[in-house]
């Protein structure tokens, strides 16, 4: 079963959460950009509607709803209104449905089972911060952590979803009903990857792997590429971090407190001169802090069509983690790539992204 996080908005100022509760679904609408059934469409098509930053905002949130969110996550509903201070605990039960004559909640449905609350006083600034998102589908993952200690001890709902603290300590839920604490796997089940690493004196690290057969090299912003990345064709990932900072006045004090978020950023593409590229990359790109250059590590190269497919498939990876932004547009000119060994480049995007975990560039 999977255990994922998410964050589901019912609707501008909670409106919808009654009805969510009453009904034990989540929904949402994006009508405008989406009015179809996704289950009859593909993530790619989704994609492919896109045609400014709003619409690829609809087209992340509808393709997390639609083909990301699995029978078993839990799901958190914001409920800040009036008379109600908290937030709705919920398990996916059911697959994506589309509803044609949905209410205004929309016709994008998942059924639920609600398991209970947590109080907005209950939670940091830092995770106050990121339930302060604009997006109406998003993960949590920086707050994951402590969203989940919220779990094995949640307030019940009332019949008609009342938010009301108890008046004596909430009892802890008993073993079968508590949801279980853990961190989420992996979305899907990933290709095992044995590594090969070694450090020069500038600070590369050069990493092989026998299979897939690859070859890479992860290079500090101010060190260029070893000689052997001349005039061979591969990927490289751009990563850093982004700060977003906010602020609060707490207390009767009026205490000013910020909070500094830290979120890792990647940025995917394709080069056959990764000394000339990286180059202009430091003149014109937000600070990324390393590159991480990928080739084929068999006797034969990767061909021009295997790097576009593998370009992409790395994009789509990272995108799949919810873990990493990813600023730039997805390289759909290369869905019409024709790789030699399409099942071994995803092998081999499965294994780029585990060397960016094990180097501390997702969380």
């Amino acid at each position: 079963m999977s255990d994922e996080m998410w964050v589901v908005r019912a609707g501008l100022k909670a409106r919808f959460a009654q009805e969510f509760i009453d009904n034990s679904y989540v929904a949402i609408n994006f009508v405008d950009f989406a009015p179809d059934d996704l289950a009859r469409t593909d993530e790619e098509k989704i994609k492919a509607r896109v045609t400014s930053p709003v619409n690829r905002s609809h087209a992340t949130q509808l393709i997390s709803f639609g083909y990301r969110i699995s029978v078993g996550d839990i799901v958190i509903v914001p409920r800040l209104t009036a008379t109600n201070r908290d937030y709705l605990v919920a398990r996916v039960t059911g697959p994506y449905q589309h509803i044609p004559d949905a209410p205004l909640s929309g016709p994008h449905r998942r059924a639920v089972e609600w398991l209970g609350r947590f109080q907005r006083d209950d939670i940091s600034e830092a995770a106050a911060n990121t339930m302060g998102s604009l997006s109406t589908v998003f993960r949590p993952t920086a707050v994951e952590a402590e969203f989940r200690g919220f779990l094995t001890a949640l307030e019940p709902l009332t019949p008609n979803g009342a938010s009301q603290r108890p008046t004596s300590t909430p009892t802890t839920l008993r073993a079968h009903e508590a949801p279980e604490v853990r961190i989420a796997p992996a979305p899907r089940p990933r290709a095992v990857a044995q590594l090969d690493i070694e450090l020069d004196g500038q600070g590369r690290a050069r990493i092989s792997c026998p299979h897939p057969a690859l070859a890479m090299e992860q290079t500090p912003r101010h060190v260029d590429p070893g000689s052997d990345w001349a005039g061979v064709p591969g990927i490289y990932v751009l990563t850093g971090t982004d700060l977003q900072q906010s602020s609060a006045r707490t207390g009767n004090e009026r205490t000013l407190t910020t909070t500094l978020i830290v979120r890792p950023w990647a940025y995917v593409g394709l080069s056959e001169d990764f000394l000339g590229r990286l180059s202009s990359h430091r003149q014109s790109k937000p600070e990324w802090r390393r590159a991480l250059l990928v080739r084929s590590g068999g006797q034969q190269q990767f061909s021009s069509d295997d790097i576009k497919y593998l370009e992409h498939k790395v994009h789509a990876v990272l995108e799949e983690t919810g873990e990493v932004l990813l600023a730039q547009t997805t390289p759909r000119g290369n869905l019409s790539a024709k790789p030699r060994f399409p099942s071994m480049l995803d092998d081999c995007a499965d294994t780029v992204v585990a060397v960016l975990r094990l180097t501390g560039t997702l969380i």
